[in-house]
């Protein structure tokens, strides 16, 4: 074979406009739409079921080292920014706007023309046909008038083609409109959240009670970004009201904003609530301690019966220079509700009173976490069981175990009473009794409160004793810090957020209701009556169609035929 015929026999190639035709046609397909909107559908439920944008050692802490690589280096934790997210969702925009552009203009048309004539051939296929043979009757514009009566508010077109006289009446032709509101609706929404994506931003912004801010935070995948606002924030008073569960019931905070200087405007903000200014909305958040001033009692455990205070910060660290103990405060809460009741029984909530949480490090000391109260435990009985504390060997706040010190630390007599019981008991030589404990302890009685004087509930206080003696021996620390009093300061966690494509998905939602109300409760109809004569009379066909809704418009046709019969055999007489 020569190469002349085989370049000849060769098939022609596509030229480019044909090829880029075929992708138009291809990027409008229903099939290819289908496919995007389940791989949407499918990111979106992981998106949801899956936490985004949590911190990186939750994540590896709940997934473990294997499964939270292959998420991360998938994007899992910030999905709704990556790349391949973005791309489904451009794609998809594509997409519907091919679909539009090929199909509106035919929508278009068809809508706005409206064939009244139908051949016979035509009419073979219509699901809704009947006929009348009316037998006298020449007059064709009566029967046409007699149809038009029985459609109030209907379209009607009227055709003629020889001695075939045919009417057209539709009700609800711009249904289609229906399908291009819907169609684009779902654009303007994909558009709007693009725009959000790409353009608007939310991050979080931690206020203390009279400090002003303009820096925000937010996770941008694995990484902590930061963005400095062209306003300031100042946090003026925090407000917090609890249920008896001890759930916070509201939070409320009153802010003002400050820009170039001036304050421009102040309002309180609580959940769902949010202050709106210069596009950026500020949501009530969070709340948290704001660095309260916390001061603590120290309990010096050398037997030398001394009590020392320290004064600190919530997030701040202490350090005793004498025996190297470092206090790292991490929190404060002045209220700790509790259930006291047993298992099975009805709930009983208790308000334990304030406590401040620190962890305790110290020369030849295991690090600890203790939650310590400032009040006793009284329980539902109001026995008085002595100061307490919460302690976890493993620093996790799920570890905590109740620890009584046996002692009410509030009361400084009682610590006097401790140590002067401990050192009678210290004098026995090892000649210990129920007996010997007894006398111990009448002396040491003795030695704080006088010969033969004795408090109010002296009975309690010797059982806590006792406990104590039992007790706080056994701690390692030369320490004891014990929450004495404090200042409440709240700081206010604060969302700022814009999304510039938020009014637009707004527009495009409206646009969505507005288009199935009027594919759903807006059928369009078509009636033709054909009017032709036939062996000295006139056969008249009734047809017609519906895009849905067949049940409702066949009841509507039969009553609609049977009516015209009347009216036509009337015409006939």
């Amino acid at each position: 074979m020569t190469p002349e015929a085989f370049m000849a026999n060769m098939p022609r190639m596509q030229s480019f406009p044909s090829f880029f035709k075929y992708i138009w046609q291809r990027l409008g397909s229903m099939s290819l739409a289908i496919i995007l909107l389940v791989v949407l559908a499918i990111a979106s439920v992981i998106g949801t079921v899956l936490l985004q944008n949590q911190g990186q050692a939750d994540y590896l802490q709940q997934f473990g080292p294997l499964w939270y690589w292959v998420f991360r280096s998938l994007g899992l934790f910030d999905m709704y920014h990556t790349w391949w997210f973005l791309t489904i969702l451009g794609f998809l925009m594509l997409s519907l706007s091919a679909c539009l552009w090929r199909n509106v203009p035919k929508m278009l048309k068809d809508m706005r023309s409206r064939k009244a004539t139908v051949t016979d051939k035509a009419l073979k296929h219509f699901q809704y046909s009947n006929r009348w043979q009316l037998d006298g009757v020449s007059d064709v514009a009566a029967i046409q008038a007699a149809f038009q009566k029985r459609l109030q508010g209907w379209e009607f077109r009227t055709a003629e083609e020889g001695d075939r006289h045919s009417i057209r009446a539709d009700k609800g032709r711009w249904n289609k409109w229906g399908y291009i509101l819907v169609h684009s609706a779902i654009l303007v929404i994909l558009v709007g959240g693009w725009m959000g994506a790409h353009f608007g931003f939310r991050g979080n912004m931690a206020v203390p009670e009279g400090s002003a801010d303009n820096e925000i935070s937010f996770l941008q995948g694995t990484q902590t970004g930061h963005k400095t606002m062209p306003f300031m924030v100042r946090c003026n008073s925090f407000f917090i009201d609890f249920y008896p569960t001890g759930a916070p019931k509201e939070f409320r905070s009153n802010l003002t904003i400050i820009d170039g200087g001036k304050e421009v405007l102040t309002s309180d903000i609580i959940v769902n609530e949010p202050l709106y200014y210069k596009g950026v909305r500020i949501y009530q958040a969070s709340f948290g301690d704001g660095g309260s001033d916390i001061v603590l009692k120290l309990f010096h455990m050398d037997g030398s019966e001394a009590i020392t205070t320290a004064s600190t910060q919530v997030y701040k660290s202490w350090t005793d220079k004498d025996t190297g103990i470092v206090l790292k405060i991490t929190d404060f809460k002045p209220y700790n509700v509790e259930n006291l009741a047993d298992p099975g029984q009805a709930k009983k909530f208790q308000d334990l009173g304030p406590a401040v949480e620190y962890e305790m490090r110290g020369p030849g000391l295991k690090p600890v976490k203790i939650k310590s109260f400032m009040n006793p435990f009284v329980d539902l009985n109001g026995v008085n069981h002595g100061s307490f504390m919460m302690i976890s060997l493993t620093g996790d706040d799920a570890d905590y175990k109740p620890v009584a010190l046996g002692l009410d630390l509030t009361h400084p007599v009682e610590w006097k009473l401790f140590h002067a019981f401990m050192k009678h008991l210290s004098a026995l030589s090892g000649k210990q009794s129920k007996q010997a404990n007894l006398e111990a302890f009448r002396a040491a009685m003795n030695d704080v409160f006088g010969e033969g004087e004795r408090p109010k509930g002296f009975q309690e206080m010797a059982m806590r004793t006792l406990q104590a003696v039992n007790m706080l021996p056994q701690l390692p620390w030369p320490i004891l810090p014990v929450l004495s009093d404090f200042t409440q300061h709240y700081y206010t966690g604060l969302q700022l957020a814009r999304d510039p494509g938020m009014n637009v998905v707004w527009i495009g939602s409206a646009l969505l209701v507005f288009g199935l109300c009027i594919m759903f409760y807006m059928p369009h109809r078509k009636l033709w009556l054909i009017v032709q004569p036939k062996d000295g009379g006139m056969t008249v066909t009734l047809a017609g169609m519906v895009n849905r809704n067949h049940l409702v418009f066949n009841k509507d046709f039969h009553d609609l035929f049977t009516k015209l019969g009347d009216d036509f055999a009337g015409l006939s007489s």
